[in-house]
């Protein structure tokens, strides 16, 4: 006999002794167990963005989805690096500074303000927490199954951190 067959009846042992126990009033409770009102479905919105970022999704083979929220303190940076897969982010809270690493361009995202990173070696950026209250992000990775993590660290591409983020936070000033 196999093992589930075993298994199958000795759960209807079980099942069986336990309706002989509540027939004959031996402890088992008889009165129905009260539930909360929980609706059949349900949804939660943690964050919510908006982009104007053109972006597609494209997979070639099998991937895995990971949702992340991911926080950077204040003085901190990512790391210069590069996306393995498509990535969205919400920024829920602070401001996030991104610098892309081809042209040591700075933009500011925000609360509500959404981005689109794009994949590959050739796309290298870093983010920095500027301000002074954790940036908070919730982000969606689709990354190729045998990935170990969702970016790369990536060389120095030359950019003078410090000159191009007070350059762009003077640039704003006026």
């Amino acid at each position: 006999m196999s093992r589930g067959h075993s298994v199958v009846k000795k759960s209807r042992i079980v099942i069986a002794g336990a309706v002989a126990a509540v027939a004959l009033g031996t402890g088992f409770a008889t009165q129905p167990v009260a539930q909360a009102d929980v609706p059949p479905v349900s949804s939660v919105t943690l964050s919510e963005g908006t982009t104007s970022a053109p972006f597609k999704i494209k997979a070639n083979g099998n991937r895995k989805v990971l949702y992340r929220k991911a926080v950077v303190q204040p003085g901190a940076s990512t790391g210069w690096h590069y996306h393995v897969g498509e990535e969205i982010a919400v920024i829920d809270s602070g401001t996030f500074t991104r610098i892309d690493g081809s042209d040591c361009s700075v933009e500011e995202y925000g609360p509500s303000e959404s981005l689109v990173e794009p994949v590959g070696p050739t796309t290298v950026h870093m983010g920095i927490n500027k301000g002074s209250v954790p940036v908070e992000l919730y982000v969606v990775d689709v990354i190729p199954t045998d990935a170990t993590s969702p970016s790369t660290p990536a060389p120095d591409p030359g950019c003078d951190i410090d000159a191009v983020t007070s350059k762009h936070s003077s640039a704003e000033a006026k």
